[in-house]
This record gives structure tokens, C-alpha cells and sequence, in this order.
């Protein structure tokens, strides 16, 4: 199993009162910042194919400790015509990750419940995904009895 798989594991596998002493992962952001459009695609780019990764390796620990396939992570694309976005969703929730492009810039974004902020957001990068993941897991309410802060909308 790998790191991430391990780390969800832990979470499935833990008791009620191991996972009410659990904190929520903030994922690393930063304010988004306009970028050159060919950077901001291959960071999106980057960005959904680990997310990818990371979905299939938490679904295969879930669907190992839960009978039915309810219990999974989706994983699905938005294509408009000036944005790329992809949003991971868990029993209800969900969390978008984006990039618009407008006027030769790209312009990333982060949007879910319980990342309020008075400047947009966007994920520090790649390694801001695992947290991102759990976070979505523990706040869900299906994964463990207890939800600290706010849920993804």
C-alpha cells in the first residue's frame, strides 16, 4: 500500500473515539495569483491526473472496508470554454479545483465550504491534495461518527 492508501486505512479503520480525536487536514493554499496560460494548464493538468491517483488508491481502501460501492470517491471533469476544473466528491460533497483562462493569463481556484476566504484560493500545489482528500473523507459525517467545521458544499 502506498503512504496516502495507508493514511485512509487509518481513518476507516479507526474507532469512533480515535477518529473524534482526529484534526481536519487544511490543505496548503495560497491567494490564487494570475500566472502565464501555459503554466496554469499543466498545473491543472498536474493536479487532475494525481488527484486521479489519489482517488483510485482511497477507493480501493473503501470499497475494501465497505460492502457496497456507496462508499466511494468521484472524481469528474468541468470543460468550459475558458476553464478547466475537476471536482473530488464523497457522500454529498464535494470540492472544485480550477483554472480559468481570460486576457493570456490563467487564474487558479479553490471552492468548497470551509475554505471562506476574502481573496480567492487555490491549492499550494500537488502536495496539498492528500489533505484535501481526507478532508473531504472526515468532514463527509460517513466516514467517521464525528465532523469538525464546516463540510464542502
Amino acid at each position: 500500500m502506498t503512504p496516502f492508501m495507508t493514511r485512509v486505512a487509518d481513518l476507516v479503520g479507526a474507532s469512533d473515539e480515535d477518529r473524534a480525536d482526529l484534526e481536519t487536514p487544511m490543505p496548503n493554499t495560497r491567494i490564487s495569483q494570475r500566472i502565464a496560460t501555459g503554466t496554469g494548464a499543466d498545473r491543472q493538468v498536474a493536479l487532475r491526473a494525481y488527484a486521479e491517483q489519489l482517488v483510485c488508491e482511497a477507493n480501493a481502501v473503501l470499497t475494501s472496508h465497505h460492502e457496497s460501492g456507496d462508499h466511494t470517491l468521484s472524481l469528474y471533469d468541468e470543460t468550459l470554454p475558458s476553464e478547466l476544473a475537476f471536482n473530488v466528491g464523497y457522500a454529498g460533497r464535494a470540492a472544485r479545483v480550477s483554472t480559468t483562462f481570460e486576457d493570456g493569463t490563467a487564474y487558479g481556484r479553490l471552492v468548497g465550504d470551509g475554505f471562506e476566504s476574502d481573496l480567492p484560493q487555490e491549492l499550494e500545489g500537488p502536495d496539498a491534495l492528500p489533505d484535501l482528500i481526507v478532508r473531504l473523507l472526515l468532514e463527509s459525517g460517513t466516514v467517521s461518527g464525528a465532523t469538525s467545521g464546516p463540510a464542502f458544499a
